[in-house]
Formats: C-alpha cells, sequence, structure tokens
C-alpha cells in the first residue's frame, strides 16, 4: 500500500520528464500504468482467500474484478494510441487519474471490509 501511495505521489515528477506537452502526457499515462500495476498485484490473491487480513464477500470481489477491469481498459486504451502514434488529450489523461484515485479509494475500502462510493465511479458499483 506504501508503494502505491509513493508512486501516486510521484505522478507529478515524473510526468515533468517529457520536454513536449503530448510526451508529458504519454509519460502520465506511462506512471498511471506502473502505480495501478503496483496497487492492484494482490487482487488476485485477495479474490482467491489468499492474502492474510483481507475478506472479501462475493459482492466486494466483484466489485474489485470490475473496477480494476476498468481502470486496465482505460490504461490500454490509452497506452494503444499513444503506440499507434496517435495524439492523447490532457481531458482523457485527466479521466483516467481521476478513475485511477477513484479505484485506489475503492480498493482501500473494499480491503476494509467498506464499499466505498468511490467504487461505483468507475464502473465497480456499489
Amino acid at each position: 500500500m506504501k508503494k502505491a501511495f509513493l508512486a501516486l505521489g510521484l505522478l507529478p515528477l515524473l510526468a515533468a520528464c517529457g520536454s513536449t506537452p503530448q510526451a508529458k502526457m504519454n509519460q502520465t499515462v506511462f506512471d498511471v500504468d506502473s502505480s495501478y500495476h503496483v496497487l492492484a498485484q494482490p487482487i488476485p490473491d485477495a479474490i482467491k482467500g489468499n492474502v492474510p487480513g483481507i475478506t472479501l464477500t462475493d459482492t466486494q470481489k466483484d466489485i474489485a474484478k470490475r473496477a480494476s477491469q476498468s481502470v486496465f481498459n482505460e490504461i490500454a486504451s490509452l497506452e494503444n494510441s499513444i503506440k499507434d502514434g496517435n495524439s492523447i488529450t490532457q481531458t482523457a489523461v485527466n479521466a483516467l487519474q481521476t478513475d485511477f484515485l477513484s479505484f485506489e479509494t475503492c480498493w482501500t475500502g473494499l480491503k476494509t471490509g467498506t464499499t466505498p462510493d468511490a467504487c461505483a465511479a468507475i464502473g465497480g458499483s456499489k
């Protein structure tokens, strides 16, 4: 969890590495992707019940899967655009960052036995 907060805290700094606005947005997408993978890494094991201290109901498992997949799909779409040489917009990057923060809030809540409203904000439902 500390790694996710650290990675999230570094996003603005890492995003500044590019020299053009497009390069900075591209870097931000890659940074969010890295943060997502750190945060989402324990989800499959938690769903299987293999993470001590995390007990998810069937509903919470479904929410975690859908919320995680939603953010993953958004990242993949932007990364594919970058890979294909297409420009991405600041609006799309901002939406990704917002959805990532909602996912972080959702997953943090699910791990503690609650289902935050943030889960519904990214397609996880409530």
